[in-house]
């Protein structure tokens, strides 16, 4: 995975897609190395699951073409900004939480005004 990314890195084309792609690459890459901490029920200590929570990667300051690929992406409008719901990985904080984190990073790293969020459920 990691010649993919840089790969993509090496690329002269640094478009809105190409960036977008090498940040779902290194969240999706990130989430698979994430270890989720488990909880466990009493009386069910058989079946243990990671604990839940939430996770968004956001963006502001962004208009035009840039605008227009991250809301093809996903991105959605918010008070402050526009934001990536991170859907996948079921309940998993841990997860979503890594996801975003490397979404963001790849972002900033490419002169975007970003963060990420997370919170328990």
């Amino acid at each position: 995975m990691g010649n993919v990314v840089q790969l993509i890195k090496n690329k002269k084309d640094r478009s809105i897609e190409s960036i977008l792609r090498e940040a779902d690459l290194v969240g999706r890459t990130e989430a698979e190395k994430a270890n989720p901490q488990m909880i466990v029920v009493r009386g069910y200590e058989s079946d243990p699951f990671p604990i839940c929570g939430f996770a968004s990667v956001r963006v502001k300051n962004v208009r035009g073409k840039k605008l227009a690929k991250l809301k093809e992406f996903g991105f959605t409008k918010r008070s402050e900004g526009y934001s990536l719901w991170v859907g996948d990985y079921g309940q998993s904080y841990d997860l979503k939480k890594a996801y975003a984190d490397a979404f963001t990073n790849v972002l900033r790293e490419n002169g975007f005004n970003a963060w990420s969020e997370s919170r328990l459920d």
